[in-house]
């Protein structure tokens, strides 16, 4: 099955001042999906860690693209195991294995929720209860 893979940052996590630095990038938060030739997608949703950076390649918060980020996802997580999570979720929506099940001795939602009774009905038993205690001093 070829699966088209791709990232997404969803949100980051920054020291104001770290190593002589500002706004460094700590952690990351993502999501890394995967797309079948027949449109089935799989999600996973990860978060990691991201190295004091080198203060020769820092790159300043103002100058980050979400490319640059995805490269750091990249390095400090690896794929192996997301692809096999993902894998597994379009598997299973090709050939379910747990969908929920009727009982057969079980009334139909529909039929159930017609044998409820009304609303209504409950003000009209209150007022009979509440004629009998009257009547009953």
């Amino acid at each position: 099955m070829a699966i088209n893979y791709e990232w997404k940052i969803t949100a980051m996590k920054s020291a104001p001042s770290l190593d002589g630095l500002s706004d460094v990038i700590t952690h990351i938060n993502f999501e890394y999906k995967g797309t079948d030739e027949d449109g089935n997608e799989g999600v996973f949703n990860g978060a990691c860690p991201i190295p004091a950076p080198d203060a020769d390649n820092f790159k300043a918060l103002a100058d980050l693209k979400e490319a640059d980020v995805i490269e750091w996802a990249k390095e400090n997580h690896p794929t192996d195991h997301m692809n096999e999570v993902i894998e597994k979720q379009i598997s299973d929506k090709i050939t379910p294995k747990n969908v929920e099940t009727d009982m057969p001795w079980a009334p139909a939602e529909e039929e159930a929720e017609e044998e409820a009774p009304a609303e209504e009905e409950a003000p009209a038993e209150e007022e009979e209860e509440e004629e009998a205690e009257e009547g009953g001093e």
